[in-house]
């Protein structure tokens, strides 16, 4: 199934630009008939934690993989985040990390996955410029050593960064289209110290993916958009200033709040249910 957006004359139809996210393997299956029925894609969030990596993950990869047979829209991962710091000091430590986003890329590799999303972890309280500088360095050079093994597009999600110029820095270093940003309006409505629209200008086409939901500034509980203080209208009207069309996934967790979303956004004519998609 197509969006349609309204057009002068006569109606546009397009691939759509929207992914769920079901949370975990039990809300797969209700989340992926919501996909083949609606035309959506799919971002995967199972394999982002240590019980199902240390445990199961084979089973559940072997499960999705049945299941999305014939499925022919986009997939994309959410890779492991919690404590994971490739950027560590200690050998010990940036070797865990690092080893779990080989093992999701190696799964996000049997799924077709276009997309995997991992968080940057830059920590903006350390205020040491040689923490910035081995930040960069480290991520540079690691991101260039996986995008020489994966055929995939990393996408960098911003957490506690309070400005984009630590990821336009880095995306600069390495220099491949094969390396972007994840813009999390949720994250950035709580730890960001700029507005929403010096990030778009910033980094334009090097935001090609979006994770979608609202909060009231304080806790990231991922609210369906319109529940909290984000503006949404000028979210909207912010990406057609800066001339960018990324796709959107809703970060919501349950199914009802996935679709109280997208209807939130249908009735307001918030992108991509605009012209400007």
């Amino acid at each position: 199934m197509c969006l349609t957006v309204k057009g002068t004359g006569q109606d546009k139809k397009m691939k759509s630009k929207i992914f769920v996210q079901p949370p975990d393997h039990d809300s797969f299956d209700a989340f992926l008939v919501y996909a083949k029925e609606q035309g959506h894609n799919l971002e995967i969030a199972s394999f982002a934690y240590s019980n199902i990596l240390d445990t199961r993950w084979q089973d559940i990869l072997k499960d999705y993989q049945r299941k999305l047979g014939g499925f022919d829209r986009v997939i994309s991962i959410h890779g492991a985040f919690q404590d994971l710091i490739i950027h560590s000091r200690d050998n010990q430590v940036r070797a865990v990390a690092r080893q779990r986003v080989f093992q999701n890329l190696d799964i996000a590799r049997e799924l077709n996955a276009k997309y995997i999303v991992f968080h940057a972890n830059f920590n903006p309280l350390i205020g040491h410029e040689s923490y910035r500088r081995n930040w960069l360095e480290q991520n540079a050079s690691f991101w260039s050593e996986v995008l020489n093994k994966y055929d995939v597009t990393v996408l960098l999600e911003n957490v506690w960064e309070p400005t984009p110029d630590i990821f336009k820095t880095l995306l600069n270093a390495v220099n491949s289209p094969y390396l972007k940003v994840c813009f999390d309006t949720g994250h950035a409505n709580i730890f960001s110290k700029v507005p929403f629209g010096e990030w778009l200008d910033v980094l334009r086409d090097d935001i090609p993916y979006m994770h979608i939901n609202d909060n009231e500034g304080k806790i990231d509980n991922e609210l369906v958009p319109g529940q909290g203080t984000i503006d949404w209208p000028e979210f909207s009207d912010l990406l057609q200033r800066y001339e960018i069309t990324p796709d959107i996934v809703f970060e919501v967790g349950t199914l009802e709040k996935t679709r109280q979303s997208l209807e939130y956004f249908q009735e307001g004519n918030i992108y991509p249910f605009n012209r400007h998609a």
